[in-house]
């Protein structure tokens, strides 16, 4: 009951908030956060705690909350509470990795990520349409370098999802980015990009994306160029080698003796 309740929930908001597991300042097409600002504003007041007897969503939810506010060291502790009271809870591993990352915590961010998959991977065997766990599985696997499994998640995600959205394509351009298949990166992000025109990392991504497919094709004409090259070379080479010699030919006359001799 409690995942079919997660994942329900985490379905509204990715069909009503776009990027919503991505903070403002998280939104480089590249997916790396920004150098923070020496001018940023002053953090909001804290909320109070929570009453005893809080349960893992709550946690969560606060955990949200903290890290849309830019205070992560709080964050950390609520998602680290909510997978404490909760360790089946996906998406708080997932957000917990976040936190860590975000207060330079990289080793115990890989960890969250890793737990994260874990329990991604257990949801999507237990069901195989669950498009929003396969896209948190993949949005895990990237933050852990593993792109081609994350784009098989994104794959799933886009497969089996109930519509159409952006947010996806976006994600599965990345992840294929970074792999530098930029062919299947361009279709992608021209993909997210017909759904929804103001995605604007989808479009700044989408830019490099030609770029770089526009210097693989580039590069792989220069190399069949080369290959053909080297075959003419070494089928002239083989012809001048192979020449049959002539044995039958008559022997050469004997020069005549001249009058004088």
């Amino acid at each position: 009951m409690r995942a079919i309740t997660l994942c329900a929930c985490a379905a509204l908001a990715l069909s009503q908030a776009g990027c919503f597991w991505r903070r403002p300042a998280e939104a480089g097409a590249d997916g790396a956060r920004p150098t923070p600002s020496t001018n940023a504003p002053a953090e909001p007041p804290a909320p109070p705690p929570l009453p005893p007897g809080s349960d893992a969503r709550a946690y969560y939810e606060r955990g949200l909350e903290d890290y849309r506010q830019n205070r992560d060291a709080a964050a950390v502790e609520a998602f680290r509470e909510a997978v404490r009271l909760d360790p089946d809870f996906a998406e708080a591993h997932y957000r917990l990795g976040l936190a860590l990352a975000a207060t330079g915590k990289d080793e115990e961010a890989e960890q969250a990520f890793g737990e994260a998959v874990k329990v991604f991977e257990k949801e999507v065997k237990e069901d195989e349409e669950d498009s929003v766990a396969y896209f948190f599985l993949g949005l895990s696997y990237s933050k852990l370098g593993e792109y081609e499994k994350a784009v098989k998640a994104f794959k799933e995600s886009i497969k089996h999802a109930p519509e159409e959205d952006d947010d996806r394509f976006y994600e599965l351009g990345l992840a294929q980015f970074k792999l530098a298949d930029y062919a299947d990166s361009v279709r992608s992000l021209e993909k997210a990009l017909a759904i929804n025109p103001d995605n604007y990392p989808a479009a700044d991504l989408l830019e490099r994306a030609r770029s770089g497919r526009e210097r693989r094709e580039a590069f792989l004409k220069r190399q069949e160029q080369l290959r053909k090259q080297q075959e003419q070379k070494g089928n002239a080479n083989a012809n001048t080698n192979t020449a049959p010699s002539n044995t039958n030919a008559p022997p050469a006359p004997t020069p005549a003796k001249s009058p004088d001799s």
